[in-house]
């Protein structure tokens, strides 16, 4: 019998999570979900809290820097930006939806996504001003307000319509990039 992990409880945790709500983060369902004791949950951390931040750190870890870290990989800033998309496409969205949710209640939820809100802004920010745009900053908080709304709404969950919006969202941000530089 294999062994269960911190990263296995983290796993099982982020599942819960987006299934089920935070309310359901709870030692008794983490212990079903891997068919585990409680003396091993506790064996990996000192107790529920001790968990919890740990799980909001390998979600911060899993959908914000990794890909981060994959698209920072590539040669140009279109490549990158190219990346960046390709792989946001295929994260977990009603993950990040149940997680601001939990945000709204548990101050260690709501940290975790300021955090992930600014450094995914950063980011992209940074993709914009490397790419020569005036109004950088600005573009990059229009660019994540629109994914954070189409999040919300649900978009992901079919990639025909997410890549459609997609192509529509970068071709609006690069008509208002035109036309702020005209200004």
């Amino acid at each position: 019998m294999a062994r269960t992990s911190r990263n296995d409880w983290c796993v099982a945790g982020l599942a819960i999570l987006r299934d089920q709500g935070h309310e359901a983060l709870t030692v008794d369902r983490l212990c079903a979900a891997l068919q585990k004791t409680k003396g091993s949950f506790y064996h990996h951390f000192a107790d529920l809290e001790t968990y919890l931040g740990e799980l909001l750190s390998f979600w911060e870890q899993e959908l914000t820097e990794a890909p981060i870290e994959r698209a920072s990989r590539e040669a140009s800033q279109q490549q990158r930006s190219a990346r960046l998309d390709q792989v946001v496409r295929g994260l977990d969205h009603a993950l990040d939806v149940s997680v601001r949710a939990w945000a709204r209640r548990y101050e260690r939820a709501g940290s975790a996504m300021q955090r992930v809100d600014r450094r995914r802004i950063d980011y992209l920010a940074e993709l914009r001003r490397t790419a020569g745009h005036r109004n950088a900053r600005m573009l990059a908080q229009l660019e994540y307000s629109a994914f954070v709304g189409a999040q919300q709404l649900g978009y992901f969950n079919e990639a025909r319509r997410a890549a459609k919006l997609g192509h529509a969202q970068h071709e609006a941000l690069l008509l208002l990039a035109k036309a702020w530089a005209k200004r």
